[in-house]
């Protein structure tokens, strides 16, 4: 059989979100796959030390992280990039004149930093980032933006008139708008690339509106069945849920395990 390399989304594919664990059949389909002599990674939009705790938990040394900005191999960070520079400047000028707030990913640690001491209260049980206050925090200064939370009601996102810095919206929790980046087919391309693998060995396997840069004609790619529309438009093939060895039936049929 000739070897595949395996690229898995995260949450609501890989890992139950927020509980982060992972099925059994999931666990024991990836451990099966590697001692078939395939190659495993993750592919998440999550921060690259984050992405990390869910490759240790499943064993896995390789992953595309930062939604395609960052590329770990056996646990040694190959690149780590942020979102465009400018782009996030001039979308914070436009926050502070707006009297809008925000938070900013600059650093590779589950923390955000706002100059905004309200923004403290805004904690879901299920975020995972400890939130900074600093009210001296010049994000002119930043050389890296990894993520950018802007704080706002749906009220005061029509009234302003704000015009976010991109189409690809997450709605993250109540009254917070997540941006960070979209691109992980790039990712996988630069990790394949690495190894000297073909686009043709890809399998990648997702759910969500961020996977769909990741679903490529050029590679074989597997919606899970609790995935968006979308994606499952753009699939070579519908597994079931992520909750019901959605994985494992997929590789199973394909007769990888």
């Amino acid at each position: 059989m000739k070897k595949k390399f395996f690229f898995f989304d995260v949450d609501n594919t890989l890992a139950v979100w927020p509980d982060g664990i992972i099925p059994k059949s999931a666990q024991m389909t990836l451990d099966t796959l590697k001692a078939n002599g395939h190659r495993v990674a993750l592919a998440t939009g999550r921060l690259q030390i984050d992405a990390k705790r869910f490759a240790d938990m499943a064993n896995v040394h390789d992953f595309v992280a930062d939604g395609g900005k960052s590329v770990t191999v056996n646990n040694e960070i190959l690149f780590m990039e942020g979102l465009d520079r400018e782009a996030c400047l001039n979308y914070l000028a436009q926050l502070d004149r707006l009297g809008l707030h925000w938070a900013v990913t600059d650093v590779n640690e589950l923390v955000r930093v706002t100059p905004y001491e309200e923004v403290l209260n805004w904690h879901p049980v299920w975020d995972v980032c400890t939130t900074k206050y600093d009210p001296n925090f010049d994000y002119r200064k930043v050389e890296h933006f990894y993520k950018i939370y802007a704080y706002m009601t749906p009220e005061q996102e029509a009234a302003t008139g704000v015009v976010h810095m991109s189409n690809d919206i997450i709605r993250y929790g109540n009254d917070c708008i997540l941006f960070e980046p979209m691109v992980k087919g790039e990712g996988v391309r630069r990790m394949i690339a690495h190894y000297g693998m073909e686009p043709a060995d890809v399998v990648v396997f997702g759910d969500g509106y961020n996977d769909l840069s990741m679903f490529n004609p050029e590679w074989l790619n597997i919606a899970m069945g609790n995935a968006r529309e979308e994606l499952k438009a753009a699939a070579d093939y519908i597994t079931a849920d992520y909750n019901n060895d959605g994985i494992y039936e997929a590789c199973k049929n394909f007769g990888w395990i």
